[in-house]
């Protein structure tokens, strides 16, 4: 008479582990179902915090783009007015305590420009060398003739050195560089 009565206790204690199991499965599924919705909550608030700092660094590179150009503007018109003081000093060098200024002349230029032209005297003026199966313009004897003879010959055109402005500051900044501005660029 014990036999059935430890099979029914077994039975009821194994219905109530059972129970317990799926209770247990089911506050899992519940708790991952709550995880997934924070998950994607914060999915959610993640992007939000992209699209904010997105919008944030085009708003600065904006006003990077327009602070550098009236900067740039404002040191293009010193540039200028330090290049005029330099031209009008009538000295090559300046040193102040901020800086240098330099007028140099760069190198004069020739260019061939009716090559068939040049071709019929640049060989008895010497102003030819000659690469085996090719003739070319020796641009440098052109140049050192032009000096010596004053004469520009046919088919060449003589553009003079340019000279130069450059400055150099004493900023204190360790890349601090020389600056260079051209004539046809001020």
């Amino acid at each position: 008479m014990d036999e059935p009565r430890i099979d029914f206790i077994e039975e009821l204690l194994r219905e109530s582990e059972d129970r317990q199991e799926q209770e247990t499965v089911d506050m899992k599924k519940l708790m991952a179902d709550k995880m997934l919705f924070a998950v994607a909550t914060l999915d959610g608030k993640m992007e939000e915090v992209n699209r904010l700092v997105e919008e944030e660094i085009r708003l600065l590179e904006e006003y990077r783009s327009l602070e550098l150009a009236r900067l740039d503007k404002k040191r293009s018109w010193l540039e200028f007015n330090l290049e005029g003081f330099a031209r009008s000093s009538g000295e090559k060098t300046l040193r102040l305590p901020h800086g240098t200024l330099k007028l140099r002349k760069g190198r004069d230029k020739v260019v061939v420009v009716a090559l068939e032209e040049f071709l019929k005297i640049g060989p008895t003026l010497k102003l030819v060398r000659t690469v085996p199966e090719q003739i070319t313009p020796d641009i440098q004897a052109i140049v050192n003739r032009i000096k010596t003879t004053g004469d520009i010959p046919n088919g060449v055109q003589y553009i003079p050195a340019e000279v130069r402005f450059s400055y150099t500051t004493n900023g204190g900044n360790a890349d601090d560089t020389e600056r260079e501005r051209n004539e046809a660029e001020g």
